[in-house]
């Protein structure tokens, strides 16, 4: 049982892809991709390379990224058929610190959402949030370069 578990946590911690990585190196990792396709946005949001998204499957997982400068900055991973337990979580997390650590985790209180937690790095570079709301089930991991592209994009 250890063994089969330790086997399926390295599977899984090589498995995915990380801030930072290209758009070859994606690939790479996950295999074809799946569809590529503009966000749907709000008005005052300017077409931009972070509004772009790029999605695959890997794992049981639907992984959609988005890229800054060619740098993956915007990675979202939805299990549709189960929630993303919290080894899973802490894997997707370390795997996208770059160098840095994510904290525990805080609650945060959501009248829709069945769990909702967030994160934040050390760095100070990135937060991530994972949330449960009716079927949908996903970890959202968004770099400040993201943030700082769409916040260009928009004006504001």
């Amino acid at each position: 049982m250890r063994i089969t578990a330790l086997l399926l946590f390295c599977a899984a911690s090589t498995s995915f892809a990380s801030l930072g990585e290209t758009l070859e190196q994606t690939i790479e990792r996950y295999g074809p991709l799946l569809k590529k396709e503009q966000a749907a946005r709000p008005p005052y949001l300017n077409p931009s390379d972070a509004t772009i998204q790029y999605g695959f499957g890997k794992n049981g997982f639907r992984i959609t990224v988005s890229f800054v400068s060619g740098k993956c900055a915007w990675i979202l991973y939805v299990k549709p058929d189960a929630p993303i337990y919290d080894t899973d979580l802490r894997t997707l997390l370390d795997n996208n610190a770059e160098g840095s650590q994510w904290n525990e985790g805080n609650d945060v209180r959501d009248r829709f959402a069945k769990k909702k937690i967030g994160y934040s790095r050390a760095d100070g570079l990135a937060h991530a949030e994972y949330e449960e709301l009716g079927d949908y089930r996903g970890l959202s991991i968004i770099a400040k370069a993201w943030r700082d592209a769409t916040s260009a994009a928009s004006g504001l």
